[in-house]
């Protein structure tokens, strides 16, 4: 079915041409230009928020759109000219483009917010419905909420509904579920003022299943803690460049052609335009850049298993290539191309033969960024753009689960134990007591390996920063949260290999003074190897000491921490990472197959689905206010 177009009026630009053209008449003709005003003045505004990837800047807002388009068809067919539709735009994105979702948001609101007060203001009679989904329900709630309260662009009185589908701040007070009962609330949490002067005229639907408005925080306080955090973080924050995909200078479909076209620039035998080389490479380095920040994807395999033809399955196609290319090589070629051209530029050259010297050295280092990026620039354009949604997510993904991998291993490792022995391992090596040296080595290297592991697989101190901001976190969260800020300011790896080295020669010494049957001790080499002790026991020292000197733990006793941890820590047998991950991935914070099945799923018992309930509710709040 193709897209209505409502009429000029309905398309925000216009509110600016209407107004300059009002202004004019009004000095000769005040009465005629604000019978004009009115005449161009629906009974109802109807403003749509859509959700995230919908929609972005610089979208039409007459043209319906998204998992919206259907409501806003329904109410065109029902109310005709008597009801305008604004559809509106901003960022719609979730740590794909550098910026956060809150930033995302933000730019929602601001937008809304001035569509509504410009119709108000130019349309004083007017009534109102606002409708969101997703993201643009999380806006759409927060401008309800604000006009339910006094603080918004329009007055209460005038505004006849306000739908949410899949909103994040799903439970807020004053709000009416529709459908199937939800066991939770909003990733985000409710809005604490609630909907006010709005009670009763706010319809929110949530797919039980979508994990986005619907999640058990009594269940899941940490994992709860973390989607408030990720849907509130702002890009002028430190934790923002831990989060955010740089994809706002990144062109990932159009990769293969550009890799073509800074071919094809140097074989134009009209000559070489420096200009077209300088923006193609800078372009590339870009790209080539942010992919190059996704190497070594813990998700990588994950992706790739997944359905042939989904985007998830390109996505991990696109991390397999990404593994095969040099992409740290290729991002300095590219620097390096941009460089050469921008240097000639500066120099006023603007155009080069193709058989110039510039041209030959230009040619050598495009074709090593050829060879490196190969792999991955011969991905199809229709993989690399439905992948891109994907690997935007991949930051945040993975530093949940990064998060909940942390918290569970802190809480399941003998901290006590390890301290005592790290404490003990010096006095053994100072002492020159092999044997015991070698006893303590050999048991620290047991209780290291799992937080070996964690540390090497793991920013710590990224998840130090994440766990920092989790407020009113249950008790073994908190001491976990002190753990890891402490390991973060510690090089637990060298420490660990100390401890190695230690077990090495202390077995070096004990398997000199008492070797297998038949071969006769050898004390001149046992005590050269024992020689090799103490700069190794002093350097592990220094580790120790930096350990029970850290910033974060000068007024702890790690003693007392650690056996706080235990008693607090769930019990032996309980998996407290799958208590942790219970109902939500953290992919699942932002798109699901509930989140996107709304259409499907039925909300009363004439078998209406979601968007043809709303559409029949707001079609009805219309009818009765005209």
């Amino acid at each position: 079915m193709s897209v209505p177009h409502s009429s000029p009026r309905l398309v925000m630009a216009s509110f600016i041409a209407l107004g300059v053209a009002v202004a004019a008449v009004s000095v000769a003709a005040p009465a005629s230009a604000m019978s004009a005003e009115l005449a161009d003045c629906a009974e109802t505004f109807n403003l749509f928020i859509p959700g995230t990837w919908e929609t972005n800047e610089h979208a039409d807002p007459a043209r319906p759109i998204g998992m919206l388009r259907p409501i806003a068809e329904a109410i065109q067919r029902e109310q005709g000219s008597k009801s305008d539709i604004y559809f509106t735009p901003y960022m719609a994105r979730a740590f794909d483009n550098g910026r956060t979702y809150a930033d995302s948001k933000n730019t929602a609101l601001v937008n809304a917010r001035k569509a509504l007060r410009e119709y108000d203001n130019r349309c004083p009679a007017a009534k109102f419905t606002i409708t969101g989904y997703s993201q643009g329900a999380d806006a759409a709630g927060d401008v309800a909420s604000e006009i339910g309260n006094d603080r918004g662009p329009v007055p209460a009185d005038r505004v006849l509904a306000v739908g949410l589908i899949a909103d994040p701040a799903a439970g807020t007070k004053g709000e009416t579920p529709v459908g199937p009962h939800t066991p939770g609330s909003g990733i985000a949490d409710p809005r604490p003022q609630g909907m006010g002067k709005l009670t009763g005229r706010v319809s929110s639907i949530c797919d039980p299943g979508d994990l986005y408005c619907s999640i058990k925080k009594g269940d899941n306080p940490l994992l709860g803690r973390l989607g408030s955090l990720l849907s509130k973080v702002l890009s002028n924050s430190s934790m923002a460049k831990t989060l955010t995909v740089g994809v706002a200078k990144a062109d990932l479909p159009g990769l293969g052609t550009a890799v073509d076209e800074l071919s094809a620039s140097l074989t134009d035998p009209g000559g070489i335009n420096v200009t077209r080389v300088r923006d193609t490479a800078a372009k590339l380095e870009g790209t080539i850049t942010t992919l190059a920040g996704l190497r070594d994807s813990e998700a990588t395999d994950r992706l790739a298993a997944a359905p042939d033809g989904s985007a998830e399955h390109s996505a991990g196609e696109v991390l397999l290539k990404v593994g095969e290319s040099d992409l740290t090589g290729a991002a300095t070629a590219a620097s390096a191309i941009a460089d050469t051209a921008t240097g000639l530029l500066s120099k006023g050259v603007r155009t080069l033969r193709v058989d110039s010297p510039e041209v030959a050295t230009l040619t050598i280092k495009i074709d090593a960024l050829v060879g490196q990026v190969g792999p991955l620039a011969e991905l199809p354009a229709a993989v690399l753009a439905s992948a891109s949604k994907i690997l935007a997510m991949l930051k945040p993904t993975e530093l949940v689960d990064q998060t909940l991998e942390v918290v569970a291993n802190v809480t399941a490792l003998d901290f006590g134990a390890i301290l005592a022995n790290l404490a003990l391992l010096p006095q053994k090596v100072a002492a020159m007591d092999a044997q015991g040296a070698h006893q303590v080595a050999g048991a620290l290297n047991n209780q290291f390996a799992p937080l070996v592991k964690m540390v090497a697989s793991t920013d710590l101190k990224a998840v130090a920063q994440v766990l920092s901001t989790v407020p009113n976190s249950q008790g073994y969260v908190q001491i976990a949260t002190l753990m890891t800020s402490i390991l973060a300011k510690v090089d637990v790896l060298r420490m660990a290999a100390l401890v190695g080295q230690v077990q090495e020669i202390a077995w070096s010494v004990l398997e000199k003074l008492a070797p297998p049957p038949g071969q006769a001790p050898d004390p001149a080499g046992a005590a050269a190897a024992l020689s090799g002790l103490p700069p190794v026991g002093l350097e592990l020292a220094s580790l120790v000491t930096g350990l029970f000197t850290s910033d974060n733990a000068q007024h702890l006793d790690l003693g007392d921490l650690s056996g706080a941890l235990a008693k607090t820590a769930p019990g032996k047998g309980i998996n407290l990472l799958a208590l942790l991950r219970d109902g939500l991935s953290a992919a699942a914070f932002f798109s699901s197959n509930a989140h996107i099945n709304y259409g499907a799923l039925v909300v009363d018992e004439a078998g209406r689905n979601a968007i043809q309930w709303l559409g029949d509710w707001l079609n009805g709040q219309i009818g009765q206010a005209n």
